[in-house]
């Protein structure tokens, strides 16, 4: 597509329903060196002060797809008490101003489906305030309704899509959800206030073939794209748990997916994941030679308020209610004895095998090839 030379509305980092100012937008060289230096030194700082980057919010449990793959709602059953109640208004807008508070620079709402929450408008309105860029991620079924409320509140949406036209809604059990998706996204694309844009593919048994069929259509839809194999199992206190082991993709498989992905990216289609990942998944498709510095960057914090321990998902490091009872705020936390030893068990832990917690990990390193990576996934 030809680049824009129409003076378009600034996009406020503040946002809301005030006016935003008109200015000429600056080279995309200069925007480029600007965004590298300065996700660098937000990368910098946050090794010095010992903080995460990114505030990662399960904001609900609650959502309207079906999906056999999916490992959230099983971890959320699984390690979520009964009769969990989740995070009122006024709770989660506390925590995204101590998220701000604290110097984190963004917000990823995921889900279940975020857009299931009545709330989420104002509650992203609050995230902006607290200066935050914010992350959606949806399955996009409700965008066409929601969207007006949510525009101009989102810098990053993320929408998963793991095949095309009828076979993606029988994936999401949502009859005409691709076709719901293609016309919002092609309306999106003239919007001045369209926010970055990635598609997020599950690579299973289920949809075998789907990234070459999907590629196309990121590149029509003009977004970036992004797939993860799918994973199968949490760690839990008591030791690993594979509730989805049957529906992933044998070895060869995924290291055939890591050649097409190649081949799709020299043929000028959009996909977004780094060199390094995709030799690593060809060498090691089990994903496990590196050394995991994910819950360093990312603070991950559930529907019910619990702090996510990743390497013990059943056994929460602290809970929300409880830091605000005693006036523990989110910077104080991750100094404390037991956030620290997760970082600790986590350093020798490879159960993960989606890219984004090997490619934080990277970051954390301050790798040099991760850091433009970093911002095309809409970090910085």
């Amino acid at each position: 597509m030809e680049e824009m030379t129409t003076i378009w509305p600034r996009r406020s980092t503040i946002c809301g329903s005030a006016a935003r100012t008109v200015r000429q937008t600056p080279s995309r060289s200069t925007s480029k060196t600007r965004s590298d230096l300065r996700l660098a030194w937000r990368l910098a700082r946050a090794r010095l002060e010992g903080r995460p980057l990114i505030l990662s919010h399960l904001i609900t449990r609650g959502c309207n797809a079906h999906c056999d793959t999916c490992l959230w709602r099983a971890d959320a059953d699984e390690t979520s008490a009964s009769g969990m109640v989740e995070l009122t208004t006024e709770e989660v807008a506390w925590l995204y101003r101590e998220a701000g508070a604290a110097g984190f620079p963004q917000v990823v709402v995921w889900g279940g489906e975020p857009l299931l929450r009545p709330d989420l408008p104002e509650l992203l309105e609050v995230a902006c305030a607290s200066g935050l860029s914010v992350a959606l991620i949806t399955n996009g079924w409700l965008l066409p309704r929601r969207w007006p409320a949510l525009r101009g509140r989102v810098q990053t949406l993320i929408v998963s899509l793991d095949d095309v036209g009828a076979a993606h809604d029988r994936l999401r059990c949502l009859p005409g959800l691709y076709s719901r998706l293609d016309e919002f996204v092609t309306g999106l694309k003239v919007d001045p206030l369209r926010p970055r844009l990635l598609v997020n593919t599950v690579l299973s048994r289920l949809n075998r073939g789907a990234l070459r069929r999907v590629a196309p259509v990121a590149k029509r839809w003009q977004a970036g794209l992004y797939f993860c194999p799918m994973e199968t199992g949490v760690m839990l206190a008591a030791g690993f748990s594979t509730p989805k082991r049957s529906l992933s993709l044998p070895p060869q498989e995924l290291r055939e997916a890591a050649e097409l992905a190649r081949e799709l990216q020299v043929a000028g289609y959009p996909l977004f994941s780094s060199r390094r990942y995709l030799d690593l998944l060809m060498r090691d498709p089990g994903l496990h030679a590196y050394k995991c510095r994910a819950p360093y960057v990312t603070l991950t914090v559930k529907a019910d308020g619990s702090i996510r321990d990743c390497t013990r998902r059943d056994v929460a490091v602290a809970r929300l209610n409880d830091l605000r009872e005693t006036g523990t705020s989110l910077a104080a936390l991750i100094r404390q004895p037991q956030y620290r030893a997760m970082l600790a068990r986590a350093n020798s832990c490879t159960v993960c095998n989606n890219p984004d917690v090997l490619e934080t990990s990277w970051a954390w390193q301050m790798r040099p090839f991760m850091l433009r990576q970093t911002l095309r996934l809409g970090i910085g």
